[in-house]
């Protein structure tokens, strides 16, 4: 790829995402890599253009987080008190965000962050976008509830304005056995909100399904179902952007949705979901096979191969034991507590270490000894 000179991230004429430790931009068709206008350490996550204003995203440190915009005003950085989600522009230039389960906003010009609690005790926002300049829509998980005490299992999008407080615009329902998330909610170009919706039962052995959403003032439409694991990445003009798993490497790839909802890669990169190849600094995980002492501290992180997903810890368990016997090296089960940086909430994964410093080799050697997960199955830092 060939590194781009005038960015355009302080003017939002790019399309912009974060590959590796560079920010990935897509531009009349050429594709480019960045350094971001600050460095130090941590992750680039969460990057978010609004166009004609500039470009937001977060640096994920070890502590507390860096939210970062980038407009023709300059550049801008506010310390978060710990985990910062999300960023986003308004067309006049204010900056929200979601922390500690609510939103912090900013005004255009202005260093004052400003505290906007949820609407229900102990809920958690995220994923906040700005409808127009006075009116925010944010996803809202619900609770925790003694039939669901951990774990995302209900979320809806919700209507912030300063004057009127908040207001509920989905109804989707959710408990022990069903249940339903709001994803990647962006503004289309018509004004509209578009986002996923994603919902599963636990007591199946399945894969969730997904599908495609609009939001047209305070009325939520299916537009259609998706033929699996995708997310809004934002507008190329009027096309679609979406996040995807490169089936290879199971590395976040950007497709552009063509007229007739086909698909076409156009770059690498990941834009408002995580990207995989750089663990969360908070939470760092790393695999311990069980020839390991447990009394020496755990090992650093390093690439392991994921197999997943799967609906049930049990169906995920069974699928260890398959993987142990046949391809000779420790499986673990895992969950979004225990590897938050590579599995969702509601589903479970295996995690298989590799065997030599080839992991790409080892990949290829674990998909033919069990061919029923080739498709299943990448490389991922954990």
């Amino acid at each position: 790829m060939a590194v781009a000179g005038k960015t355009g991230l302080s003017s939002g004429t790019t399309v912009a995402a974060v590959d590796g430790g560079a920010i990935s931009i897509l531009r009349g068709g050429r594709i480019g890599h960045v350094s971001p206008p600050e460095h130090g350490p941590g992750v680039i996550r969460h990057v978010s253009v609004a166009a004609g204003v500039g470009t937001a995203y977060v640096r994920d440190r070890d502590g507390h987080d860096l939210v970062v915009s980038d407009t023709r005003a300059g550049v801008r950085r506010f310390r978060a008190h710990g985990e910062a989600l999300n960023p986003s522009l308004s067309a006049d230039g204010q900056l929200v965000w979601a922390q500690a389960g609510g939103l912090r906003l900013v005004g255009s010009g202005s260093a004052s962050v400003r505290r906007i609690a949820g609407p229900m005790r102990r809920d958690t926002a995220f994923s906040p976008v700005f409808r127009d300049d006075e009116t925010i829509v944010a996803a809202i998980a619900s609770p925790p509830v003694a039939a669901v005490p951990e774990d995302e299992y209900l979320s809806n999008l919700w209507r912030y304005h300063a004057g009127a407080g908040w207001t509920e615009l989905t109804h989707f329902s959710g408990g022990a056995d069903r249940w339903t998330v709001v994803r990647t909610p962006f503004r289309a170009p018509d004004g509209s909100i578009e986002f996923v919706v994603v919902h599963g039962r636990a007591s199946l052995d399945r894969p969730p399904a997904f599908a495609l959403w609009r939001l047209t003032r305070s009325i939520a439409t299916r537009v259609r179902s998706l033929p699996g694991e995708m997310y809004l990445a934002g507008y190329d003009g009027s096309a679609r952007l979406w996040n995807l798993r490169d089936g290879l490497t199971g590395a976040w790839e950007i497709d552009r949705e063509g007229a007739d909802a086909s698909l076409e890669r156009v770059a690498c990169g990941a834009v408002a979901v995580d990207p995989l190849d750089r663990p969360d600094p908070d939470r760092r995980w790393s695999m311990r096979s069980t020839e390991t002492d447990p009394s020496q501290s755990s090992a650093p992180d390093v690439d392991q191969i994921l197999v997943g997903d799967f609906s049930s810890s049990d169906a995920a368990g069974e699928a260890a034991g398959r993987i142990t016997s046949a391809f000779g090296a420790s499986a673990t089960v895992v969950d979004s507590s225990s590897a938050p940086a590579v599995v969702r909430p509601g589903v479970w994964a295996v995690v298989v270490g590799v065997t030599s410093d080839d992991p790409e080799g080892d990949l290829a050697r674990f998909r033919q000894a069990l061919p029923e997960f080739a498709d299943w199955s990448w490389i991922v830092s954990i």
